[in-house]
């Protein structure tokens, strides 16, 4: 039985619990401050994976604590900044600015528990209130949202946690009525679909008519089925579909098609090197193609030109005839002396009209001859269709034709490249070497296409789940290269180790039943005296090491 409490009116267990629920009010304001104080050192240091963990750990202690004591607002707003962090953490690689948002959010979540508090001088209980509306949808080119409308719950997660893995943001529709409510609310960048419900065999494919004719969002479509004959195919491209698989799905495949239709490769800008010893000059047409979105490095010391060339890897080199340390022609011939720099094109800006000495400077080397003055649109599209010409007949020379990554001299050449910017910088640079276990096996057990599809499988799982920076090639069969510039062995380690729990959970389809396969890897971090043949010699101990413990693991070099 409490005792009454006749100061209070209320019994000495009321009390206590009055007592508590005044201390919480009293240190909210101290608990906010620490969460402000969590987010700016994740803004000031934002490779400090800890930061991010502090905060979330502050969230999560105020969402469980706020709701206790009957500040339900708070909680529920808490709560949702958690979930966004934790699956923030998750991803294996953290692209520029994707940390914007949760921060955007988690300031204003402050300011208004501030004012909540200065108003009232303490955050007062609320009934809970309804989610926040939803974030306005992705640009396209970014969008990783992807609707699977499927009326078995079961076969809907087990696709749902295949794309997953894959990196796709999944939302499971179970209800075929709903998902233009979905649309509404948030646009996808695929809609992921069974043909058949229980409303019709190609139910599935009158609903997305029906939405396609009265919405003028856009997303693709993708139609899985049971059914691979010619009426059902012919109904789901009159829908507009942007795809078809028959079951069992072959998951590479579908992944491949996602990403053609919602992966937008970013597209680099093009790095014009400009050697003139007039700045002026060389200033002003680094200003015209630098407002074409171009990357533009000016260099006006003949002399530095070889290092230049060796940091920058410019894509195109636009230079004078006339240079009072070395003309043009010279040094076009002293470029083309490199192997390295055979294939760059080279292209003369110069009010030379002589026809004579123009084609001396194409016979040096050179690839185009224009005449100043040009007009800035002229100079823009040469340059342009120059780089683009180059870069697909290097990506022809340098990329494996089965997975599109670099081939085995493509990577051995930037890694040494990698290695010396490094060791210039004084930064870390981590080699991993990756082997898919047991291939012969999988080869002989289910054939070698079936064996390109798990090669496939990895080289985009690698593509997807590595940072932006990271350099990945084919080494040869089933080995893999992957270049991780800036990272110590043992951050490196940890990524590669979440890529391989992820892909250890692929299925892979073949005609006799599905399977799963898992990889090795081994790391190596550079050292002072380390040089390419050297670091992938000890990244090869290491995998050897990871396959003599059992495969299926990372191991560090010693």
């Amino acid at each position: 039985m409490h005792k009454k409490n006749d100061n209070l009116g209320e019994t000495d267990f009321e009390a206590s619990l009055r007592a508590i629920e005044d201390a919480y009010v009293a240190g909210l304001p101290g608990r906010l401050d620490e969460i402000e104080n969590c987010l700016q050192r994740c803004l000031e240091e934002p490779d400090t994976a800890g930061h991010y963990d502090a905060l979330v750990l502050q969230l999560h202690s105020l969402a469980g604590s706020a709701g206790t004591f009957g500040f339900s607002e708070l909680g529920f707003r808490a709560t949702d900044l958690e979930i966004q962090m934790n699956a923030f953490i998750k991803e294996a690689v953290h692209e520029p600015g994707s940390f914007t948002p949760i921060a955007t959010g988690v300031g204003a979540f402050l300011r208004w528990a501030v004012a909540n508090a200065k108003a009232k001088g303490a955050i007062p209980p609320a009934q809970p209130s309804p989610p926040p509306a939803p974030r306005p949808p992705v640009e396209a080119g970014s969008q990783r949202l992807i609707y699977l409308v499927h009326d078995n719950t079961l076969v809907a997660r087990d696709i749902a946690g295949q794309l997953q893995y894959f990196g796709y943001e999944v939302v499971i529709i179970t209800e075929l009525a709903r998902l233009q409510e979905y649309i509404d609310t948030r646009i996808p960048a695929a809609v992921v679909m069974d043909l058949g419900f229980p409303a019709g065999i190609l139910a599935g494919a009158a609903e997305v008519a029906r939405i396609k004719q009265a919405n003028a969002h856009r997303f693709a479509v993708i139609f899985i089925s049971t059914r691979s004959n010619f009426e059902a195919r012919l109904a789901t491209v009159r829908a507009g579909a942007d795809g078809y698989f028959s079951k069992p799905l072959d998951m590479v495949a579908l992944i491949d098609r996602l990403d053609a239709l919602t992966v937008q490769e970013e597209q680099q800008p093009c790095r014009i090197l400009i050697i003139d010893d007039d700045l002026d000059t060389a200033r002003h047409y680094a200003a015209v193609l630098r407002g074409a979105g171009m990357d533009v490095h000016v260099l006006d010391k003949i002399p530095g030109m070889l290092q230049t060339l060796g940091e920058y890897r410019p894509e195109l080199v636009l230079m004078d005839v006339y240079m009072p340390e070395c003309n043009g022609i010279d040094l076009a011939r002293l470029i083309r002396q490199d192997n390295m720099y055979l294939d760059v094109p080279i292209v003369f800006l110069s009010s030379e009209s002589d026809f004579e000495k123009q084609l001396d400077a194409i016979e040096s080397g050179g690839d185009d001859f224009l005449t100043k003055p040009i007009q800035p649109a002229h100079l823009v599209s040469a340059l342009t269709s120059r780089v683009l010409r180059y870069r697909g007949l290097r990506g022809l020379i340098m990329r494996d034709s089965l997975t599109g990554l670099y081939n085995h001299s493509a990577i051995k050449e930037n890694l040494s490249r990698e290695i010396a910017r490094s060791t210039r910088a004084l930064a870390p640079l981590t080699l991993a070497m990756v082997d898919i276990d047991h291939f012969k096996r999988i080869n002989d057990t289910y054939g070698h296409p079936v064996g390109d599809q798990v090669i496939r499988a990895l080289a985009r799982l690698l593509q997807q789940r590595l940072r932006r920076g990271d350099i990945i090639g084919r080494y040869g069969g089933e080995e893999f290269a992957v270049i991780m510039p800036g990272t110590p062995a043992q951050a490196a380690a940890h990524v590669l180790d979440q890529i391989r729990e992820s892909f250890s959970m692929i299925r892979h389809y073949s005609e006799a039943r599905d399977f799963t396969a898992t990889f090795s890897a081994g790391v190596a971090e550079i050292t002072a005296d380390t040089d390419t043949d050297e670091l992938f010699r000890v990244a090869d101990l290491a995998l050897y090491k990871a396959k003599h413990d059992g495969r299926n693991c990372i191991r560090n070099a010693p």
